[in-house]
């Protein structure tokens, strides 16, 4: 079932991978941008992630020292900015060592300037979601909105990533980025792409590889820290793995099951996307369910309510590592899809888990959090992405 037009709502002149909706448009993408998202090309861009998980906690550590209250929610966005920043395009973003998410933009005439990539981002997803909705009007509700902030928003997104990108094509030498893949295949081969195609899977990759990472990591810290006896189990396991380094290897973080299972379990309980993605019933119309739907109608899958699902997770709104381990995992698993499923899956998962087990790891054996607020419940903000909001927590370091 092909995507639903409600895609044309974010989508520009170069369709990326993640909107194109004609099906030979988005294989060809996909097998051409495959090998940059491999397992073995991640496990090679471990040191970046090492370092920048490093300096995070540099930046936690320094707010324990001075007493400050720490917004963990925004420190781990500037990390993601950061990262994938650095794996993207060569080089972070400086948001860790500054404590903002100032970065430049830039026009195609020239113009630089500054903005903040965060709120930039989600106005600009909040609005192409909601026109998303009624797509056959897009041609009228694009001129109708053009002066909103939000759309205003998405032009300064646009340039940042016309900056970062013009600015990284001076560096034609540079080998080891993802950008590098943009230009040639594993094999060296020119993939030929156009300046706009290239812009547009940028955007996307930056777009993907920053927010929806700090919504799982935001979710994982609340969910843990609100939870004491998993959180003692966790750091049982992480004490006797990772002792004497701040930053465990993936190697080892990768072989520790309950550190796992949390972080599946919070994927479940608190997704990083909770709609539906839609889809249009193909000619001929399909059986669903048991039920026959007729061609041309928009279905879709209600990520949120299936991952509660009662019959595939017992006490489904619990927050519950051990399910994972000792559960039906054959019937989770036809229930457990937080990154979707089939040739559309995200194809960046194995870098979001990659940095959800170092950084995961890594805050959670090192410091104590404690919510600022009395009874704090992180609340959820629904753009594309269920967006968790500010978490303010004092910090401390623990003592191992």
């Amino acid at each position: 079932m092909l995507k639903d037009a409600w895609y044309d709502g974010g989508a520009g002149e170069h369709r990326n991978m993640a909107d194109a909706r004609i099906k030979a448009e988005h294989q060809a993408k996909r097998k051409t941008l495959a090998h940059i998202f491999a397992q073995k090309t991640i496990a090679g861009l471990e040191p970046i992630i090492t370092e920048a998980v490093g300096n995070l906690v540099k930046q936690v550590d320094q707010h324990a020292v001075s007493g400050q209250h720490l917004n963990i929610r925004r420190y781990l966005n500037y990390f993601t900015i950061d990262v994938f920043s650095d794996l993207l395009y060569g080089e972070p973003q400086g948001c860790l060592d500054r404590g903002n998410d100032i970065v430049k933009a830039e026009t195609p005439g020239g113009h630089v300037y500054e903005v903040a990539f965060v709120k930039t981002l989600h106005d600009a997803t909040a609005i192409n979601t909601a026109l998303g909705m009624e797509a056959p009007l897009l041609p009228f509700t694009r001129k109708l909105f053009a002066w909103h902030h939000c759309k205003h928003a998405g032009t300064d997104y646009d340039n940042i990533i016309y900056h970062n990108t013009k600015k990284r094509l001076r560096s034609a030498d540079a080998e080891d980025d993802i950008f590098s893949k943009l230009l040639k295949n594993n094999k060296g081969e020119d993939l030929n792409l156009t300046a706009g195609d290239i812009l547009a899977e940028c955007s996307v990759m930056m777009n993907a590889g920053t927010d929806t990472t700090t919504a799982a990591l935001t979710n994982t810290i609340f969910l843990l820290f609100k939870h004491p006896k998993v959180l003692a189990k966790l750091r049982e396991e992480l004490d006797a793995a990772a002792s004497g380094y701040d930053v465990p290897s993936y190697d080892v973080a990768a072989q520790l099951p309950y550190l796992r299972s949390c972080i599946e379990e919070s994927l479940r309980l608190r997704p990083a996307s909770s709609m539906g993605l839609p889809r249009v019933v193909p000619e001929g119309g399909r059986v669903i369910a048991g039920q026959f739907i007729q061609e041309g109608v928009i279905v879709s899958v209600p990520t949120y309510t299936l991952l509660r699902d009662d019959d595939a997770f017992e006490n489904a709104t619990e927050y519950n590592p051990d399910r994972w381990i000792t559960g039906d995992k054959e019937k989770m698993a036809k229930c457990h899809l937080p990154f979707s499923i089939g040739p559309r899956a995200c194809i960046g998962r194995n870098i979001a888990y990659f940095e959800q087990l170092l950084v995961i790891s890594s805050l959670v054996r090192n410091f104590d959090f404690e919510f600022v607020e009395k009874d704090f419940e992180l609340v959820t903000l629904e753009r594309f992405n269920s967006n968790p909001g500010e978490m303010l927590v004092s910090c401390r370091r623990r003592q191992i």
